[in-house]
């Protein structure tokens, strides 16, 4: 109805509403002046306000026995001239609060105007006890939010570009630019949220002064602002908060973010900016950390931004950074957009003292990254660079990884980097690029550096046919050097029949070291895979071909494979059999030997039985080759596996393996068909078990050759929910034997909220002495955050770390066997010099 109206061009219209919930001994008069301003969003003209005539109901003398009339729909009157004001009359107000209107999409969310919402006053949400606020000392009684079961009253919408105030009594003239004041649960609906306070005065011409008890709650309902006194500007629809703060669960997995300062602004799009910002996650911000920064910039379902920030731990000063961006995004993808604030400190023998710490950057969603510095006490300042850059249309990602380090032991400069390029040139064709240098392999490590590009196009259609080019090449210093340019395609012919085929081509050069002569290999390989699906069989011809002048591998000219898919024996079905067949030319050139091949490969089980409350399950294997050499081979294996409950606690596995081989060990071929020794084995594991509160299991081993065998020994306890006992070892029977190394790992509380994990080896044969210590331990403070410190004495390294409990999946992994290492560029065994560590929170 509204927006019939709007269309009409009225500019301005006048609603006026009937409130049920007018404080006790109100006039009709005031009944007369509680109303509704409805604007259209930019209108900067004042609003012209016309009144409704008074509905006279009946007394009750009038009518004894009165019976309640049914709640009339809004009225339209005549307007006063084309295009002028509107008298709206809407229905009464329930005498209870309304629910609070739905909430309207973020800007985030998909293009298109957001839904209207329905007009109805919204309640006081309570004040956060966390952040005190400062009060008016009188104002009206918050009225109690009626209970879920309860069924708002059907009303007028409000449209994505209009606004809407709300209050229960009107005081000034309605005149063209004259101020008016509203009191009694004012409330202002646009956009990206609600206003609310006691007292609203308009200025007559743009703004809108709200005071007493005043907030914003933005329109998805998770952030709520409080403050002295707020500012609507009708013209922008910013809201101006002074002396504001307030509580938001956007993005935050455990509790809230806290955050005030002196002056907020949130604008139409539901942006917020803070002026003098104390920012925190944790109730009590003097029993564990807050940030002060000059400016926050707080994006709805997308980030917060903090300018010129100092982190406090308790009152202690511990930290300043340029910047801080926490992400509020729940589908992260990566540690990119979460590059945390919380430095992880440490030591190492190599290293010395360090401390490593992340400053974010994103100034939309399409470029953002962080940047890393690094302090070594012994090495020097490490800089890296990590960012991801993106499209719009997001047809192209970017990725950059890049580190340098002078080492000021030898005066060396080290540099890793890492780019990603991915591109979608059309809905079926898409390429990719991968660079990568490696210089810096860690501390106490020369290597010469490492280089390698691949480059990929893709292009396929939507019968599923497909074809890849590519192009890689690797080079290690000096050293050596491999190019190799491929091609691949794959044809859909039907259901039943597809070809692929793969042709490449690789040159590998070699400067020669350590004696091995150096010279360049170029090899041209070849191969086709042909896969027909029939009725009752399954086929696969391949053609695979070498050309190169250091030929070493095998060749196939061609092969057949054929697979029966049903049992060759269908009046035999109590155990699964499967057979295959293969039959072939091949060219061996390590034997120099080229001559035909054919191989039956059959099957049998596994076979289940269970019998005297025993499980019992077998398998049998066996292939024969023959060639056209008139050499043969045979193989038979088979597997037994028997397991046996012998009291409620104690169960009792026992397994046989067995190989059998027969023919000669590398005929005709060397490297195709080469036969093992024949193998027995037998193990019995023996389990004692009651439920998880322990398991005790022996696993004793025989390989059938007159040796005494070692026998394994594990204890897993677990004697409270929060504490757990791992021991792990074996024995040897003989003299100089006995007891090995054995592992033992330990978690427990210790203290409130705190735990404590022990890792080492108790070497038997050494005094009993305790080796490779881990030690972990995890304390929360104030159900904010955690503090973690580390200690591996191999490595000789000690991690200290903070993790917020706000952000918990942002952090990485941490604790016994698990490293502090995320996203390195470094080789996976060698990151001690330069890792990166988790997300907001710091973690490490």
């Amino acid at each position: 109805m509204i927006r019939s109206l709007l269309r009409a061009g009225a500019a301005f219209v006048a609603l006026s509403l009937t409130l049920g919930s007018l404080p006790a001994g109100a006039s009709d008069e005031d009944a007369q002046n509680a109303l509704v301003l409805l604007k259209r969003c930019g209108d900067a003209a004042p609003v012209q306000v016309a009144q409704a005539e008074a509905s006279t109901s009946p007394s009750p003398t009038d009518s004894p026995s009165p019976t309640p009339s049914p709640t009339p729909r809004p009225l339209v009157g005549p307007p006063s001239a084309p295009g002028g004001p509107q008298i709206l009359v809407p229905p009464p107000l329930p005498t209870t609060t309304p629910v609070p209107p739905p909430p309207l999409p973020t800007p985030s969310s998909s293009p298109g105007s957001p839904p209207p919402a329905i007009i109805q006053q919204a309640t006081i949400p309570p004040e956060p006890t966390a952040v005190p606020a400062v009060r008016p000392s009188s104002g009206p009684v918050v009225r109690p939010s009626p209970s879920p079961s309860a069924t708002p009253e059907p009303g007028e919408t409000l449209g994505p570009n209009d606004y809407a105030i709300l209050g229960d009594h009107l005081t000034g003239k309605n005149t063209k630019g004259e101020p008016e004041d509203l009191d009694g649960n004012v409330t202002i609906l646009y956009q990206q949220g609600v206003l609310g306070g006691d007292h609203a005065h308009y200025d007559g011409k743009r703004y809108i002064d709200m005071s007493g008890h005043t907030f914003v709650r933005n329109s998805a309902g998770d952030t709520v602002f409080y403050a002295d006194g707020i500012r609507f500007d009708t013209l922008t629809q910013n809201a101006i908060l002074i002396n504001g703060h307030g509580e938001s669960t956007n993005g935050v997995e455990r509790g809230k973010l806290y955050f005030k300062g002196t002056t907020m602004v949130t604008d139409h799009e539901g942006v917020t900016h803070v002026e003098h910002a104390n920012l925190t996650t944790c109730e009590n911000p003097r029993g564990g950390y807050h940030i002060e920064s000059k400016t926050l910039d707080v994006y709805p379902g997308d980030k917060a931004v903090a300018k010129s920030a100092v982190l406090y731990l308790g009152a202690l000063a511990v930290l300043w950074l340029p910047i801080v961006v926490i992400s509020l995004r729940q589908d992260e993808q990566g540690s990119r957009r979460n590059p945390g604030f919380v430095p992880i400190v440490g030591y190492s023998q190599a290293e010395g003292f360090w401390i490593k710490a992340r400053i974010g950057f994103s100034p939309s969603d399409y470029y953002y990254g962080y940047y890393r510095v690094e302090e070594y006490t012994k090495i020097g300042l490490g800089l890296g660079y990590v960012a991801t850059i993106r499209r719009k249309d997001g047809r192209r990602q970017t990725d950059i990884n890049a580190y340098t380090i002078k080492n000021r032991i030898d005066g060396s400069q080290n540099t890793n980097l890492a780019i990603n390029d991915q591109e979608f040139f059309s809905r079926t064709t898409r390429g990719q690029v991968a660079l990568n240098y490696t210089g810096d392999y860690g501390p106490l490590t020369t290597l010469p550096a490492q280089y390698t590009i691949n480059a990929a196009v893709d292009h396929a259609d939507v019968r599923g046919d497909h074809q890849d080019y590519s192009f890689s090449r690797t080079s290690t210093g000096s050293l050596s050097a491999t190019d190799n340019y491929g091609l691949t395609d794959h044809l859909q012919l039907s259901q039943q029949l597809q070809n692929d085929l793969a042709l490449s081509y690789t040159t590998s050069s070699s400067g020669g070291y350590y004696g091995v002569a150096g010279g360049t290999t170029d090899t041209l390989h070849f191969q086709t895979l042909t896969h027909y699906v029939g009725r009752s069989y399954d086929y696969e011809l391949t053609y695979d071909r070498y050309d190169s002048n250091s030929q070493t591998n095998v060749q196939k000219e061609p092969e057949l494979t054929i697979r029966p898919l049903t049992n060759i024996f269908p009046n035999f079905k109590a155990v699964p059999i499967t057979t295959q067949y293969t039959i072939g030319l091949y060219d061996d050139p390590t034997a120099n030997i080229q001559t035909s091949r054919a191989e039956a490969r059959m099957q049998l089980g596994p076979a289940l039985a269970h019998f005297l409350d025993s499980d019992f399950s077998a398998q049998l294997t066996v292939q024969q080759d023959y060639y056209g050499t008139g050499d043969e081979k045979a193989q038979i294996g088979q597997l037994m596996t028997l397991t046996t409950p012998v009291w409620d606690h104690v169960v009792n596995t026992i397994s046989y393996t067995e190989s059998q081989v027969n023919g000669p060990l590398a005929e005709p071929f060397k490297s195709l068909d080469v036969l093992g020794a024949g193998l027995k084995q037998a193990n019995d594991v023996l389990r004692l078990f009651n439920s998880n509160v322990y398991t005790f299991s022996l696993t004793a081993t025989t390989f059938f050759n007159r040796q005494a065998q070692a026998v394994g020994y594990q204890i897993t306890s677990q004697p409270s929910p929060r504490s757990t006992l791992l021991i792990g070892g074996s024995f040897t029977p003989g003299p100089g034997f006995g007891f090995d190394r054995t592992n033992v790992q330990i978690a427990t509380p210790f203290g409130y909220e705190s735990d404590l994990q022990f890792a080492t080896f108790i070497d038997w044969h050494n005094h009993m002495r305790l080796e490779s210590k881990n030690i972990y331990y995890r304390h929360i403070v104030g159900e904010c955050y955690e503090l973690r410190a580390s200690y591996n004495e191999d490595l000789k390294q000690v991690y200290f770390t903070v993790t917020l409990l706000a952000f918990p999946s942002q952090a990485a992994n941490f604790g016994i066997a698990q490293s502090p290492t995320l996203n390195s560029v470094i080789p996976g065994s060698l990151t001690s010099a330069a890792f990166t560590y988790g997300a907001a929170g710091g973690g490490p």
